[in-house]
């Protein structure tokens, strides 16, 4: 049986039923983020210092998906940039699932910088998260900082 918020019909996803519902033991500064709450969160230690609304991804292909599992921050930038395969522009990009580029960004923007999409706290996305304070994240987020979803 799927994960909760996974469809029922969908990608083969090796981390369905094996994901732990408990968070790995994580020490220092860590994010979280709840597929079923679509809420990030931010961590120092087991304390919760931020909550945010997220948007995760769809999950109706393997590639509007946001994969459950333990990833690391590997990649940030500032932004803008541009999304050519959505026609969209994201600011604060903080990359942690580089076999499938999802990260955590603002939400899309076009080329003057106004929102063309708000919806937050459903799944919405092409796998990435959306968040609408996506500078805290990025603020927050270190190379090599373990980001757990599930």
């Amino acid at each position: 049986m799927p994960a909760p918020g996974v469809p029922e019909e969908g990608p083969d996803i090796q981390a369905i039923g094996t994901t732990p519902t408990q968070p790995p033991t994580l020490t220092g500064r860590w994010i979280e983020v709840s597929l079923l709450e679509q809420i990030v969160r931010l961590h120092d230690g087991p304390q919760v210092i931020g909550e945010y609304l997220a948007a995760t991804g769809v999950g109706d292909t393997p590639d509007t998906t946001t994969y459950p599992g333990l990833f690391s921050v590997y990649q940030k930038h500032e932004g803008p940039m541009y999304l050519r395969a959505y026609g969209v522009y994201v600011t604060h990009w903080v990359g942690f699932d580089p076999e499938r580029d999802n990260g955590f960004h603002s939400l899309p923007m076009d080329a003057k910088g106004r929102v063309v999409d708000s919806r937050l706290g459903q799944p919405v996305s092409h796998g990435c998260i959306r968040l609408i304070f996506p500078e805290i994240v990025f603020r927050f987020a270190t190379f090599g900082m373990q980001v757990w979803i599930h």
